[in-house]
């Protein structure tokens, strides 16, 4: 197979969402928490590892989310990885508005959460959670891009044990849930 023209993505709406698709990015869940101490949580189909010292992420949110306008004003954020098998979990956040429990134990959707130092929540059941401050850096339309600064870091023995090639865990990707993520 071999390619020798572009189409316009103007029209090709199918085709760029497929193309895109194929880019290998996790599905992780977002958590951010209220001036109230409400916590939200919120599926986000781009986060990247940006900076290592200090540690970095660049995470896309939907400029018209929830989460986007919590981060706004609370400046934190909680990111929960799956693992492919937790498919269904990934699925569970993309409603706006999800109930939550004050517990014992919290949940948000009927799933139980904890929190970080700075009370943003996390899934139990994520395989690994990167926690710590964010900063708006950039408008780009249709999402905002945020800076995470990361400041706590958690992990299942999974993640932890032997060299990363040989991990038996495989984190949740967007191409995996085979849910529609965008235009």
């Amino acid at each position: 197979m071999s390619l020798n023209h572009l189409t316009s993505v103007e029209g090709a709406d199918e085709l760029r969402r497929r193309v895109l698709w194929s880019v290998p990015t996790a599905l992780a869940v977002l958590g951010c928490v209220t001036a109230e101490g409400q916590p939200h949580l919120m599926n986000v189909s781009w986060v990247t590892p940006a900076a290592h010292s200090p540690t970095r992420l660049v995470v896309a949110v939907e400029s018209t989310a929830r989460s986007n306008a919590i981060l706004h004003d609370s400046a934190c954020f909680a990111l929960s990885l799956l693992d492919l098998e937790q498919r269904a979990l990934g699925r569970a956040f993309v409603k706006p508005d999800l109930e939550w429990s004050a517990g014992p134990p919290e949940s948000v959707a009927g799933h139980p959460i904890a929190r970080s130092a700075r009370y943003a929540p996390f899934l139990c059941s994520a395989v690994a959670v990167l926690a710590g401050s964010a900063t708006m850096i950039s408008d780009l339309g249709s999402h905002h891009l945020w800076l995470g600064t990361v400041e706590e870091v958690a992990s299942t023995e999974a993640i932890v044990t032997g060299p990363a090639s040989a991990h038996t865990v495989r984190i949740l990707g967007v191409h995996d849930t085979r849910m529609n993520y965008g235009d």
